[in-house]
């Protein structure tokens, strides 16, 4: 059952059946359609309308169900919080709380400490965020069970590496999804989160995680991207790769993102290489993927570079120039409100290739500036910047 909207809420009040107890104020709003705004948002309570019909109060009372658990998941550095979720698709609204990806490792077999070290210096960056490894377990042993000295000992060097130690114990809290036949695996998952979510069946409101005892890092990549998907809250591996968890975390940032709040970076000038008076003077929109697919090109020229970034909400160059988000207005006046720009002396301003049109009006709002369409593909900077330099 999906949540109840103002509208079906209303309908069943007084003031849309038009009875004599229509608007009557005593649940303390101006009217039956404030009441009914005010409940659609939990923010009044079903008791205060003595006329309320026993049908909404039942309806009512399973839509506020939790549909998924939140739980947190306490290591020895951090907690991870998964679950929560609200929304069988991600289109609906928003998916909440990234799955973390943890490793499980063997802390009695010869290569337990070169893991370990390579689990401790895995870094990546994508699109502004930075992803590490966000836990580690130790596998059960009966020779050397939880609290033994051996344990304890590969318990110390997880966490003077830096890594979040994460105790056996702490998967409790989630419900285990076992990876077997990959069909009926993708089949549970999904319908877990539609009992969950759709039917609010409060036997399926933990979050749950699944345990990957597979070797073969493609195989892998391809099981752990789909239960990313659909609809893992946590994953452990007993594999770590750095292009497999890589991947992973790249798809995962995707999935979680707001598909209402594009990811967009800060609107002003960015410095590169220590630009001085001779540098390169680029534009584009604060679309995030824009920014740091430019970034990436002029960060490797072989001179110092500025980026202006106007406020484009978040949108592609395209897009942007579409809706009218990125105008010869709007990109003059961020160009002149940034003083540092005043100092270089070339006044070449590049633009991107998809705002071609905008040359001309951009070269009346910045007397003094040339304008240049540059490249469509963000790749194509550095060749671009060569036959600047050097015309036939």
């Amino acid at each position: 059952m999906s949540s109840l909207g103002t509208m079906d809420i209303f309908k069943t009040l007084p003031a849309a059946k038009k009875t004599e107890n229509a608007n009557c104020k005593k649940c303390g709003c101006a009217g039956c359609m404030m009441f009914a705004v005010k409940l659609a948002k939990n923010e009044a309570d079903i008791a205060s309308c003595p006329f309320a019909p026993v049908e909404l109060v039942e309806k009512l009372s399973v839509s506020r169900k939790v549909q998924q658990e939140t739980v947190e998941i306490k290591g020895s550095t951090g907690v991870l919080t998964v679950g929560g979720e609200k929304v069988m698709f991600r289109h609906e609204k928003t998916f909440i709380n990234p799955p973390p990806l943890l490793v499980e490792l063997d802390f009695e077999a010869s290569d337990f400490e070169e893991k370990l070290n390579r689990i401790a210096n895995f870094k990546i960056e994508n699109i502004g965020e930075e992803f590490t490894i966000e836990g580690v377990l130790l596998k059960n042993s009966s020779k050397n069970p939880t609290g033994s000295e051996k344990f304890e000992e590969a318990k110390a060097k997880i966490e003077a590496a830096g890594v979040n130690f994460i105790p056996q114990k702490a998967l409790e809290a989630l419900q285990n999804v076992p990876d077997g036949d990959f069909q009926t695996t993708l089949k549970s998952l999904i319908e877990i989160r539609h009992k969950a979510i759709v039917e609010r069946n409060s036997d399926f409101s933990k979050p749950v995680y699944l345990h990957l005892a597979d070797n073969n890092v493609e195989t892998l990549c391809a099981k752990a991207s789909a239960y990313i998907c659909k609809y893992a809250s946590c994953l452990v591996f007993d594999t770590f790769d750095e292009a497999l968890f890589t991947t992973l975390y790249t798809l995962r940032q995707n999935i979680y993102t707001d598909p209402e709040m594009p990811l967009q970076v800060e609107s002003k000038v960015y410095e590169f290489n220590n630009p001085d008076e001779n540098a390169y003077v680029f534009l584009t929109t604060n679309f995030a993927l824009s920014y740091f697919a430019v970034a990436n090109e002029i960060s490797n020229l072989h001179k110092g570079s500025y980026l202006v970034i106007t406020p484009s909400e978040g949108m592609s160059v395209l897009t942007a120039w579409s809706a009218q988000k990125i105008t010869a207005e709007i990109a003059s006046r961020v160009v002149s409100a940034n003083s540092v720009l005043h100092a270089v002396k070339n006044k070449k301003l590049i633009i991107p290739g998809l705002l071609a049109d905008l040359k001309e009006e951009l070269e009346a709002a910045l007397p003094g500036w040339e304008v240049i369409p540059g490249t469509i593909e963000a790749y194509k900077i550095p060749e671009f910047v060569r036959r600047l330099e050097n015309p036939l």
